[in-house]
């Protein structure tokens, strides 16, 4: 991949006004002041009301690091008996299939009958204590026991359980926190190989010794990846989940994190807003499904958008959006009822969208995407590749097998980055490369935007060929292009100083920005 230097519209690197991109200095000696408590269940306890679960993360001595606790009310010996015998009445009088009833439906089926058992076996049992045991019944039946305080925390990216007798961990949002260690273990092969079964049938799905890997995703939305046995799994089963979020991460949030400074953004407003096709591209945990949903926020809320996933993760506030979900095969020996991506993008393509959204390219699905580029379509997409050369070496080779003078067709590709920084890892955008054309069958680039590790900050590097082309497109001048790039600058700025985080009031205030600007730019001023 060649770099060429290029006749563009300069970035603007001036006029800071409003907010400014939030990094957390941190060190070492910072965490370990740091103890943060916070309900988990209820995660808004009323005045008086039971917490049945908290989270405490501290700093622990005694292994020199940030740990993440799960505090629960104590039980004694008395009270496992109790539990016990429960459940064994329970599964005497209940038949009933939990997996096959709603949330709320099985709760109460489930809270009605605990309350049967203790009225006949334990009629005079404190009525806290009864509250108590309630909830670490229908934890372990309707729940995902030992995990469900972590399922609950909606800090918490992933979860990950390594094997028996090893700490879960847990990806935190806080980057000041990231990959800690919990208190929450397996102790034993057969309770860890029975909550991997349980995880299973949550799914609707079945792992066994004969087939022990499992990907599947629970009701929630939440993504499993899961082993069974020993078989291949030396240190025991273990799983992965990639918790579902109902409340995506916004570009505030991403400014907010120092992912990216507001002229980065400014520009992927102004170039989602213009039509260009842009790929997100980045290693494992890089934040590229974030960074495609908040790009995603800027599409006018009139235009027709097609998102095609394998597992749904989009949430966009837009009344014009089909979201489809490629479906895995009926029949694990065949094909049968499997809707692949490339399926699903064939078929989109006939509902005349204005966006295509692909949660992540992989395979024979890329050619067809790229050519709805080539033909005008508008497109979003992820794809795994830390680097520009193993991007090119993904996209021109088996299973993608582009041919090279498709890959111009690609306007922007935002690299992102996990990185660490000042004891703590960091998600930034490493760069972000305009594709100017392809000669000999090698795409050429120009770097806009770098970021540099040593000051944890975003530089300009050359000029823009996308901001000319917008220019031209819309018949203004290249000072005017600067002077929007400026104007949506502000209005992130000031989103991110007045705290609007949450999905759908962002993309209420982009919408005003559309229907008028000069309110919008008069709210901004007025807080000045």
């Amino acid at each position: 991949l060649k770099h060429k230097p290029v006749e563009g519209v300069s970035i603007p690197t001036h006029l800071r006004i409003g907010g400014k991109s939030f990094v957390l200095e941190e060190n070492t000696e910072l965490r370990k002041g740091l103890n943060l408590k916070y309900p988990l269940i209820p995660k808004k306890p009323a005045q008086g009301e039971i917490v049945y679960a908290q989270a405490n993360i501290k700093w622990n001595p005694h292994i020199n690091q940030l740990t993440y606790s799960v505090i629960e009310p104590p039980l004694t010996q008395y009270d496992l008996d109790v539990i016990r015998a429960i459940k064994t009445d329970l599964e005497e009088r209940l038949d009933v299939d939990f997996t096959k009833l709603g949330q709320i439906q099985a709760k109460n089926v489930l809270t009605n009958n605990i309350y049967d058992s203790m009225m006949s076996l334990f009629p005079d049992i404190d009525p806290m204590k009864k509250k108590i045991i309630e909830y670490y019944i229908e934890k372990e039946i309707i729940g995902l026991g030992k995990i469900e305080p972590l399922m609950k925390d909606s800090n918490i990216e992933d979860i990950s359980c390594d094997g028996v007798q090893i700490p879960l961990y847990i990806y935190h949002r806080n980057p000041r926190i990231s990959s800690i260690k919990t208190n929450v273990m397996f102790t034993t092969c057969a309770e860890l190989d029975n909550f991997v079964s349980k995880l299973a049938q949550k799914c609707n799905k079945s792992i066994t010794i004969a087939e022990p890997l499992l990907d599947a995703t629970l009701p929630d939305g939440s993504r499993v990846q899961a082993t069974l046995g020993t078989d291949i799994a030396k240190r025991g089963s273990n799983f992965t989940i990639r918790k579902f979020t109902d409340k995506p991460l916004t570009p505030t949030h991403l400014l907010k994190y120092g992912s990216v400074d507001s002229t980065q953004m400014a520009y992927l407003w102004l170039a989602v807003d213009n039509g260009k096709s842009i790929l997100i591209s980045g290693g494992s945990a890089t934040g590229k499904t974030s960074m495609l949903n908040s790009l995603s926020l800027f599409i006018r809320p009139n235009l027709k958008v097609v998102s095609i996933e394998d597992t749904s993760e989009l949430r966009l506030p837009l009344p014009h959006w089909v979201s489809h979900v490629a479906r895995t095969p009926i029949d694990t020996a065949g094909k049968v009822g499997e809707v692949s991506l490339f399926d699903l993008l064939k078929s989109s393509l006939r509902q005349r969208p204005d966006y295509i959204i692909v949660g992540e390219v992989r395979g024979k699905e890329a050619y067809v995407l790229f050519q709805q580029m080539a033909t005008g379509h508008s497109s979003l997409a992820t794809i795994h590749a830390a680097s520009i050369p193993q991007l090119i070496d993904r996209l021109i080779t088996p299973p993608i097998s582009l041919p090279p003078t498709l890959l111009e067709n690609i306007d922007i590709i935002v690299f992102l980055g996990l990185s660490r920084l000042n004891d703590r890892y960091v998600r930034r955008i490493d760069n972000i490369i305009e594709i100017t054309g392809v000669k000999n069958e090698q795409p050429m680039s120009n770097t806009i935007f770098k970021w540099k590790p040593m000051t944890d900050k975003f530089e300009t590097v050359d000029n823009s060929v996308v901001l000319k082309e917008i220019a031209r497109k819309l018949g203004i001048t290249e000072d005017t292009i600067q002077d929007e790039i400026m104007r949506r600058k502000k209005v992130l700025e000031w989103m991110v100083e007045r705290e609007i985080f949450d999905y759908m009031d962002f993309a209420k205030i982009v919408s005003l920005y559309y229907s008028d600007p000069e309110k919008i730019m008069d709210m901004t001023l007025e807080s000045l």
